[in-house]
């Protein structure tokens, strides 16, 4: 007889921490199907392989160029951002489609558009870059592979071949929203008139759908 209180209190400390337990799990699972939820928006048939659904928002990230140039998050409120992730082993492939981004910086003149190229290689390697109007910026390995997460960009490391190092990646073009979301992807084939109608068509998608 002695023992049954004992017994009562352990088996209800038992029972509030399952309780406990189980609201913690609870929480975190509705956490994850918040951030999973489907993408509500009505997306015309012509945008839907450009859209990013639903679009992604980009891990905290500070990058630098070789003039010591800061770019972070805030960099990308309020803008319309490009962005083309390149390594300097990936020529001359790289080279295509950094011609794009030049032709489409040249087409967008202005300030609520611009233009960035991510070196996800030795940050080292940024200033060695071919050189154009488009700033690069680069950073540890560390954030360099948070950033690539946020648009699932895809790459393999440089192997030595020959003598030589080569990269094979993804050639796309992201397309950031003002909100800093990774909004849109441009996959090649393309040029800078067929990303520049499409972004339109996109922009007025946003401010329709926002």
């Amino acid at each position: 007889m002695m023992f049954k209180p004992i017994k009562s209190v352990n088996s209800k400390a038992f029972l509030g921490l399952y309780l406990v337990i189980t609201l913690i799990i609870l929480v975190l699972w509705l956490s994850r199907m918040e951030f999973s939820q489907p993408d509500r928006r009505d997306i015309p048939d012509n945008l839907r392989k450009f859209l990013i659904s639903p679009p992604k928002p980009i891990a905290q990230f500070v990058l630098e160029n070789d003039k010591k140039q800061v770019l972070t998050n805030v960099s990308l409120d309020g803008k319309w951002s490009f962005l083309y992730f390149t390594h300097l082993y990936c020529q001359p492939e790289c080279d295509v489609i950094l011609n794009v981004m030049q032709n489409l910086q040249d087409l967008f003149a202005g300030h609520s558009v611009q233009f960035l190229v991510i070196n996800f290689g030795d940050a080292s390697d940024t200033a060695a870059l071919p050189s154009n109007t488009l700033k690069t910026y680069g950073g540890s390995s560390e954030v360099i592979e948070s950033f690539t997460k946020s648009f699932d960009f895809l790459y393999l490391e440089p192997e030595e071949y020959e003598h030589t190092l080569k990269v094979e990646q993804q050639h796309y073009i992201y397309l950031i929203d003002p909100q800093g979301r990774a909004y849109a992807v441009f996959k090649p084939p393309f040029t800078s008139l067929e990303i520049q109608k499409i972004f339109f068509l996109l922009r007025d998608f946003y401010a329709r759908s926002e």
